[in-house]
């Protein structure tokens, strides 16, 4: 279904939510690199969120046909318990990255790094990086998408899933998807496939391999209000085959993007899980988005999702997943934004009675000193509460830089 994001790509989520706001995993392509590249990720769900004022906007480099668009991020702070185990550190963190577009051509890439290291509990140093290529070809009726993306990255103990932690665990995930969206008068059909592989350093029993089918079917009959309907079907296999299982959903539901005030989108329906051993499971799921613009200066949008088949999970025991997100922005000067967001994640694991919930709170005022040049001032409280781990959490703060020339 939806991908709200547990992860992020090195530098995107470290400008909103602080060098040690968790990372957790991010599984499918579209979570590991930034959305509204022509042929990667995912085009924003909801178009009005996200707009950045002219005065903030870099401009590119333009080489032959195409944008290219570096950027350097570097920054210090300081983290209460990094990754909810140790002492507090410091914080120093780096993250470069460019955007190669040629939206004509609706060829996109995307190279990004970065380091992270902590004087005082040297242990919970990370490093990583994300590399992806994606071509979208637009024909008169129907866009063919082709990409494929591979990064080297760490999960913490603020995810989901993810045992008792009590360093950093890198991983490695690669994804190749493939989606045609085909425009047939008042319908839009939109089947897509996407294949994702994960291999973790410490823990090989881990390691997994996913295949995922969807297919979205739209009905205009006029108007802004359009009728959805959602169909996925997902096979992930480990290593320990007894743990390999089916999952297929169903939804229906409404989406409205007309009025560039507001936004939503409702959909709802069942799914079932069948694994390889035992019972299956059936549950109602459901997903929602919705944005408001209540003034030129302010932003607010909500997303939220029930499922009982997470695409960003790490570890083979499934859960149930319920989770919300509200976030909210306001242009208090023309140069200098504010940004605050609460994230809640509960996780009900199937074929026991233990449960995790996780919490994330963040704020950042950005102060955009030229097109080219930003100074982010940011604050992140992460807390995780679980009957089958010890409670954590973790105060980060941090002052980065954003250069992009």
């Amino acid at each position: 279904m939806r991908n709200i994001n547990h992860f992020a790509p090195a530098g995107l989520f470290l400008v909103a939510q602080g060098f040690l706001a968790h990372a957790a995993a991010g599984m499918e392509l579209d979570t590991l690199i930034p959305p509204g590249i022509p042929g990667l990720g995912e085009a924003p769900l909801l178009s009005v969120i996200g707009q950045t004022p002219g005065l903030s906007r870099p401009v590119p480099w333009v080489v032959g046909g195409a944008t290219v668009q570096p950027s350097l991020q570097a920054g210090f702070g300081y983290a209460s318990a990094p990754g909810g185990a140790g002492t507090g550190s410091a914080v120093l963190s780096a993250a470069p990255s460019l955007v190669v577009a040629d939206v004509p051509a609706g060829f996109g890439a995307y190279l990004a790094g970065s380091t992270q290291v902590l004087p005082s509990v040297t242990a919970q140093n990370t490093a990583g990086y994300t590399v992806a290529v994606g071509e979208a070809a637009v024909l008169p009726e129907e866009t063919i998408t082709l990409a494929g993306g591979y990064a080297r990255t760490t999960e913490t103990g603020f995810g989901l899933s993810t045992l008792n932690l009590s360093k950093p665990l890198a991983f490695s995930v690669g994804s190749l998807n493939a989606a045609d969206k085909i425009d047939a008068g008042m319908f839009t059909v939109t089947p897509d496939f996407s294949y994702t592989t994960a291999r973790f350093d410490a823990l090989p029993e881990e390691n997994f391999s996913q295949f995922r089918g969807k297919a979205q079917v739209e009905f205009a009959p006029g108007g802004p209000m359009r009728l959805v309907t959602l169909f996925e079907a997902t096979q992930s296999n480990y290593r320990d085959e007894n743990f390999n299982a089916g999952s297929y959903a169903a939804l229906a539901g409404l989406d409205d993007d007309a009025t560039g005030l507001w936004e939503f989108r409702v959909l709802a329906g069942a799914a079932w899980r069948q694994p390889r051993g035992g019972k299956a499971l059936v549950a109602p799921v459901m997903e929602a988005a919705a944005t408001w613009l209540p003034t030129e200066l302010d932003n607010v949008s909500l997303t939220a999702v029930h499922e009982i088949d997470d695409p960003d999970q790490i570890g083979a025991v499934g859960y149930t997943l319920t989770q919300g997100q509200l976030s909210y922005s306001h242009e208090l000067r023309r140069t200098l934004d504010f940004t605050g967001e609460f994230k809640a994640a509960h996780a009900a694991y199937f074929g026991t009675r233990l449960n995790e919930s996780l919490f994330d709170t963040s704020a950042q005022l950005s102060w955009h000193v030229n097109a080219g040049f930003a100074l982010n001032a940011a604050y992140a409280f992460n807390d995780r509460q679980a009957d089958y781990l010890r409670a954590a959490n973790e105060h980060v703060f941090t002052l980065t830089a954003v250069w992009t020339p």
